[in-house]
């Protein structure tokens, strides 16, 4: 076998997660059977898409990643001048990961303080949040916030 076009297309969690669910739908539509290898393939792929903190872990109830969903996310981030100044493979991480603040888009955007304002990078984050959503924190999340029996901190007076 010989591989024609080496990664010619790049694709998403949100397709691949889409086209696993598809063939599943389609594979018991026909009662077909599959590898067993393929099986166990398919359950450990779609338990590692829906874990948290992953943007697909609650994509069953949600149903906040559609295409029509990522092309709006796209064209807002025209629409505010940004959208050229990201590579491919920046926005699909930022499909794949949905950062939900400065830090996090940090690690997907490479060079990001050079290339673009805080005020652009907030801007990025406020329509990533706007389109795609965001998850809500955890009670752990909250809880650690407002821990009462944490160390006070150390101020200079």
């Amino acid at each position: 076998m010989k591989i024609l076009e080496g990664q010619s297309n790049l694709v998403s969690n949100h397709e691949v997660y889409e086209h696993i669910l598809e063939q599943q739908k389609k594979n018991r539509s026909k009662n077909r059977r599959v590898p067993p290898n393929q099986f166990a393939l398919t359950k450990d792929l779609l338990t590692y898409l829906r874990t948290e903190p992953g943007p697909l872990a609650n994509q069953d109830k949600t149903h906040q990643y559609s295409t029509e969903t990522l092309y709006e996310l796209f064209k807002k981030l025209r629409e505010a001048n940004l959208q050229s100044d990201l590579s491919k493979g920046e926005m699909l991480m930022i499909i794949n990961l949905r950062p939900t603040n400065i830090a996090v888009l940090s690690t997907v955007v490479e060079d990001m303080l050079e290339r673009f304002t805080e005020d652009e990078q907030q801007k990025i984050i406020d329509i990533i949040a706007e389109t795609l959503g965001f998850d809500e924190p955890t009670e752990a999340a909250e809880g650690e916030e407002n821990d009462e029996d944490a160390a006070p901190s150390i101020e200079n007076s």
